[in-house]
C-alpha cells in the first residue's frame, strides 16, 4: 500500500494525479481497494476525492464550500485570466498550424526545439509569442530569444502542473491530466465573462464545473 500512501502525499498537497504525473499513485487509486482506501481517509480530515473524467486525473476535493477553497478557486481563475490563457490559446493555434486538433488532450507530447522551429518559421506566431511579457528576458540576445521565451512557457506549465518533462535529452514534455480541470475553468470563464466577478464566481463554481467523484464504496462514479 505504498503508492496509496504516496498518493495520499500529493493530494493532500493539492496535486492531480494522472497516468502521466505520478503513474503509479494513478494505478493504486484506479484500483477499487485504493480508492476507497484513499475516500475514507480524506472524509475524516473533512475532504472528498473527486476525478475530472471516467479515465481523469484525480484530486482532493472540500466536501463543503470553505474560504479556503472560495480563495483557491479566485486564484486558479486569476492565474488562468491573466496567465495560461494566452499560453493554451498560442499552442492551439500553434496546433492548428500544423494541421491537429487545436485542443490539447492528457499525453499529447511537445517538443521545445519542435515548437520554437515551428515559431520562427511563423510571422504571427513569433509575434504573440514575443507580445506575452512575462516571456520576455532583456539579457537574452534576439538570436535566442524564440527559443528562451519557448522554455519559459513550457517551464510555467510545469510549475503549474501542466506539463512533465518525459525526455531530457531531446526536451519532451507531456500534458498532464490536470489540463483537462484547466479546459473546464477556460470554459466557465468564457461562459460567465459579462456578469463575472471574483466574488461571484465561488458562488457558482459547483454548479458549472463538471467534476466526478468517485463513491466512498468504490464503485461507480457519481456526478456531484
Amino acid at each position: 500500500m505504498a503508492k496509496i500512501e504516496s498518493a495520499l502525499k500529493h493530494l493532500a498537497k493539492g496535486d492531480f494525479i494522472c497516468s502521466v504525473h505520478f503513474p503509479e499513485e494513478f494505478d493504486a487509486l484506479q484500483d477499487p481497494m485504493g480508492r476507497t482506501k484513499a475516500s475514507e481517509w480524506l472524509q475524516t480530515i473533512g475532504y472528498r476525492l473527486a476525478r475530472l473524467s471516467d479515465e481523469g486525473a484525480f484530486f482532493m476535493a472540500y466536501e463543503v464550500p470553505t474560504v479556503e477553497m472560495r480563495n483557491r478557486f479566485r486564484e486558479d481563475l486569476k492565474t488562468i485570466r491573466n496567465r495560461l490563457e494566452p499560453y493554451v490559446g498560442f499552442m492551439e493555434t500553434l496546433r492548428q498550424a500544423q494541421g491537429r486538433n487545436p485542443q490539447i488532450q492528457a499525453g499529447d507530447v511537445v517538443w521545445l526545439t519542435e515548437i520554437s522551429e515551428e515559431v520562427r518559421r511563423s510571422a504571427l506566431l513569433e509575434r504573440r509569442l514575443s507580445d506575452m511579457r512575462d516571456l520576455a528576458d532583456a539579457r537574452v540576445a534576439d538570436g535566442g530569444a524564440t527559443l528562451h521565451r519557448v522554455q519559459r512557457m513550457f517551464n510555467l506549465l510545469e510549475n503549474e502542473g501542466y506539463l512533465v518533462e518525459t525526455n531530457a535529452t531531446s526536451k519532451g514534455y507531456t500534458f498532464t491530466g490536470k489540463v483537462e480541470y484547466l479546459y473546464q475553468l477556460i470554459a466557465f470563464i468564457a461562459e460567465n465573462t459579462p456578469h463575472l466577478s471574483d466574488d461571484e464566481v465561488v458562488d457558482q463554481i459547483d454548479s458549472q464545473m463538471r467534476i466526478d467523484t468517485p463513491s466512498p464504496a468504490g464503485g461507480e462514479d457519481q456526478k456531484p
